[in-house]
């Protein structure tokens, strides 16, 4: 009798066990993909807000610091990090208001799309993948399955993660106006971001901010 059920079919196959794990993963990636469409549109706003505050409190320190140099009796040629100061500050808070609405975004595609980037696709191809199966994870437009964009929004995170590397240790590096306490790890994280966008693309997770 209990052989009888077995062979009716209440057991599964091997072959059936690694299709219920495909469509499990697929239905993961379609959960994590939602997740990162909504995480994107949350992200645009945080980043905005981030790069008013940085831009306004860097001119708000600016002024503080001519203050105190003016009480001292400092002449404005001796603070040589005055204007770079200046010029970051306005520069933050144009960046913030250009990506909140959407024309800084497209500036930056357009002039950071001709970089050699996306280098992470040279050391994949060496694993002897099809070029077609290469060219639907490299183009997202042309993915047919939800893992082949799971793959490309992964590759967006870390090409987000080191745009704002970049971003931030810059701000550290000019807007800091005493000794700055750890200048190996501010040039690590700007030197990461740079690799990090040359491997996963500077403008890979631009589109996704518009």
């Amino acid at each position: 009798m209990f052989f009888s059920l077995l062979s009716t079919g209440n057991t599964k196959t091997a072959e059936d066990v690694f299709k219920d794990a495909i469509k499990g993963l697929e239905n993961w990636c379609i959960a994590f993909n939602n997740f990162f469409i909504i995480l994107c549109k949350y992200l645009k706003f945080f980043i905005v807000f981030i790069m008013l505050f940085i831009g306004i409190l860097t001119l708000l320190r600016l002024r503080g610091v001519y203050r105190q140099s003016k009480l001292m009796g400092v002449k404005k040629e001796e603070d040589s990090f005055r204007m770079p100061r200046l010029i970051l500050g306005i520069l933050y808070i144009f960046l913030a208001f250009g990506i909140l609405f959407n024309y800084i975004t497209y500036f930056l595609i357009w002039i950071l799309d001709p970089l050699p980037d996306k280098l992470i696709y040279n050391f994949i191809d060496f694993s002897g993948i099809d070029p077609f199966y290469m060219n639907r994870i490299q183009d997202i437009s042309a993915s047919q399955f939800p893992h082949e964009k799971t793959i490309y929004y992964c590759f967006a995170i870390g090409s987000l993660i080191s745009v704002l590397d970049i971003l931030l240790s810059l701000w550290y590096l000019i807007n800091n106006n005493r000794l700055i306490n750890n200048p190996s790890k501010a040039l690590g994280i700007l030197i990461s971001g740079i690799m990090g966008g040359i491997l996963f693309g500077f403008t890979t997770c631009l589109p996704f901010l518009l």
